[in-house]
C-alpha cells in the first residue's frame, strides 16, 4: 500500500504522508530529543557535581533547574514524535530547549570570558552553542519528521 515518490520517500497512498523510519533526505535523521535528553542529563550532572565538589548551591539550583527543563522539553518532543506530530506540547518543548540553550550559551560564555576557566563554564558554553546550532538547524529544516510505525503501513 505504499508507493515511492520522486525523492525516494515512501508514502501511504490514502494519506500522502512521507514515511520516516529514521532516514532523512541525506541519510539518517536525528530527532531533537536524541540530543535534548542527553544534554539535559549532562547539565543536571554538572550542577550536582558542582555542588558536591565545591558546595555551590547556585550550581546545584542552576543545574537541576536547566537539566529538568531540558529533560521535560526532550520528553515532550519524544511524546509528540511518537504520537504523530506537533501540537502545543511539541511547540512548548522546542521553545523551551532553544531558550535553555541560548541562556546557557550566553551566561556560561560570559563566565568563561571573565574567568578563562574551561571547567565548567567553557565546556557548558561550548556544548550549549553546538546544541543551539543543532536546534536552529532542526527548526530551519522543518523540525522532527512524522513518525509512522512500520505496522501502520
Amino acid at each position: 500500500m505504499s508507493e515511492t515518490t520522486n525523492r525516494g520517500e515512501e508514502t501511504r497512498e490514502h494519506e500522502g504522508i512521507p514515511s520516516t523510519r529514521g532516514e532523512g533526505e541525506g541519510g539518517v535523521s536525528m530527532e531533537d530529543f536524541y540530543v535534548t535528553i542527553p544534554y539535559g542529563l549532562v547539565v543536571l550532572a554538572g550542577g550536582v557535581a558542582g555542588y558536591l565538589k565545591r558546595g555551590s548551591a547556585a550550581s546545584l539550583a542552576a543545574g537541576v533547574g536547566f537539566g529538568a527543563a531540558l529533560l521535560l522539553a526532550g520528553a515532550l518532543s519524544a511524546w509528540a514524535f511518537a504520537h504523530g506530530g506537533g501540537g502545543a506540547g511539541a511547540v512548548f518543548g522546542t521553545v523551551l530547549q532553544i531558550v535553555c540553550a541560548v541562556v546557557l550559551t550566553v551566561v556560561m560564555g560570559v563566565r568563561y570570558v571573565k574567568t578563562r576557566k574551561i571547567m565548567p563554564a567553557g565546556i557548558i558554553a561550548a556544548i550549549s552553542a553546538i546544541v543551539l546550532i543543532f536546534y536552529v538547524y532542526k527548526v530551519s529544516t522543518g523540525g522532527n519528521k512524522v513518525y509512522i510505525p512500520v505496522s501502520a503501513e
